[in-house]
């Protein structure tokens, strides 16, 4: 199977896990965003080019489910798949402490990315209370969901 194929189908779980799950799994409102954690792995495994191309995709598919503005999820994840994707091969590791890091970065950044487009298009945006409240607990939600997710996708992403 091509792996671009493969990626995708990855991708799509994904999607299905943030549709059909994560509202579940919500924790103060806070709920894990599976298809950042694919975006970000396949990033670090191929490179900025593939991961900016999954973040695209897997940010417009949740665009166009789960909110109302399309386009500022694929922008954000589009970023951070860039971004994670220049740090690439750097993360493989022993320990899955460095890529837990990593997610948790990589989540700050797409939660900061999305405040500043919103704020932007010119809605309120308390910052303080976002950060504490949605920010850095998306991001400690992710980090804590990724030996779950990581090794799974290393595992098919690479041959």
């Amino acid at each position: 199977m091509p792996s671009y194929l493969l990626g995708f189908l990855v991708l799509l779980a994904a999607f299905i896990l943030q549709t059909t799950i994560a509202p579940h799994i919500d924790i103060r409102g806070v709920q894990p965003d599976f298809i950042l954690i694919v975006v970000v792995t396949y990033a670090f495994i191929e490179g900025p080019a593939i991961g900016s191309v999954a973040g695209f995709f897997g940010g417009l598919l949740h665009d166009l489910v789960l909110t109302q503005i399309v386009g500022i999820h694929a922008l954000c994840k589009t970023i951070v798949g860039y971004v994670a994707g220049l740090v690439e091969r750097t993360i493989f590791a022993e320990s899955i402490f460095l890529p837990m890091a990593a997610i948790f970065l990589a989540s700050l950044l797409n939660q900061l990315i999305y405040a500043a487009v919103i704020f932007l298009l010119g809605y309120e945006v308390p910052f303080l209370m976002v950060l504490m409240t949605i920010i850095i607990p998306s991001a400690f939600y992710n980090s804590l969901l990724t030996p779950l997710v990581y090794p799974v996708v290393c595992k098919l992403a690479t041959p």
